[in-house]
């Protein structure tokens, strides 16, 4: 019997040969420690079996503490850790994933995006959640940006953002409107953070993008001082961005699908809905941006210095 000295080496020796991303790999030790911990077996890894597994899903939802995604993504390192690393045969019927719940997009209206931006004052925090909006990037792939992956094409003068590592590792290309640059060349001005990898939001004192100061708590002030409600989270002003654009651009869902990074159009057409049904709207991303720019400039930026 493998110690589990020998069974976690194997383990990052299988993620290794699979290029796996960090972040997964997080989520996967994550999963193996709850596990193993509910199973009892903390210290006899390579004793856990099919019969656990399911034992430890059915604990999970009838706790009720997480949705069904992130029990799928448990078992997902679950079964990684069973059929990979210790080569085990199991019936996934017995350790099935909770059916999926698609629910409509949560997305903010035109005045209540303003409202919000309206109450974001410290300026890494605006151009996180700024950018955010802007380029339609999942979180994770800002906190992950560095200033050398902003790219000007030599022809048109168009800014992009290169994302090598975006979800299941893909890479590609967004837009950056022009407002989201001056905004990030101004923060950087302002505050030029220091790092040795080139993090465009590292933490004051920590390196590594893993550790960038702007998190969730921040949006949930912003919407608190705002007093809009609290079923927006940062996954919002990608979805808003998704609305935004088909609203200016309703035959554009090949570029929005490319642009989100989604593998399946099905994913993208998910924001066709309530983009056709909020008929408010007739301005694009970049037209929004620049109206947010300005206004924060207004409240506090001395113009004269740009």
């Amino acid at each position: 019997m493998k110690t589990n000295e020998q069974v976690l080496e194997k383990m990052e020796e299988d993620f290794l040969l699979r290029d796996t991303p960090e972040t997964t790999r997080k989520t996967y030790r994550t999963a193996l420690k709850l596990f193993s911990e509910f199973a009892g077996k903390e210290d006899r890894l390579a004793d856990l079996n099919e019969k656990d597994l399911r034992a430890f899903l059915l604990h999970k939802r009838k706790e009720g503490k997480l949705q069904g995604s992130s029990t799928n993504t448990y078992n997902a390192g679950c079964k990684f850790f069973l059929e990979v690393v210790l080569n085990q045969t199991i019936n996934r019927k017995q350790v099935p994933n909770v059916r999926a719940r698609h629910k409509q997009p949560v997305y903010f209206m035109v005045e209540l995006l303003l409202q919000f931006f309206a109450h974001l004052n410290e300026i890494v925090v605006f151009v996180f959640f700024f950018v955010l909006y802007g380029t339609g990037m999942r979180t994770f792939e800002l906190k992950n940006m560095k200033y050398t992956d902003i790219e000007t094409d030599s022809l048109s003068g168009t800014r992009f953002v290169r994302i090598p590592h975006g979800k299941r590792n893909k890479e590609r290309m967004v837009r950056l409107p022009e407002a989201c640059y001056q905004a990030l060349r101004h923060y950087w001005a302002e505050n030029r953070p220091e790092t040795h990898d080139n993090w465009m939001f590292p933490a004051k004192a920590i390196l590594g993008s893993s550790k960038c100061t702007v998190s969730s708590n921040d949006f949930k002030t912003c919407l608190e001082r705002s007093r809009l409600s609290s079923k927006f989270h940062p996954h919002s002003l990608r979805n808003t961005f998704c609305c935004h654009f088909l609203q200016n651009n309703s035959q554009g869902i090949l570029t929005l699908q490319h642009l989100l990074g989604h593998e399946s159009l099905s994913t993208t057409e998910k924001y066709l809905p309530i983009s056709y049904v909020d008929t408010t709207n007739t301005m694009g991303p970049s037209e929004i941006c620049d109206m947010l720019w300005e206004q924060y400039k207004a409240r506090h930026v001395d113009t004269s210095t740009l």
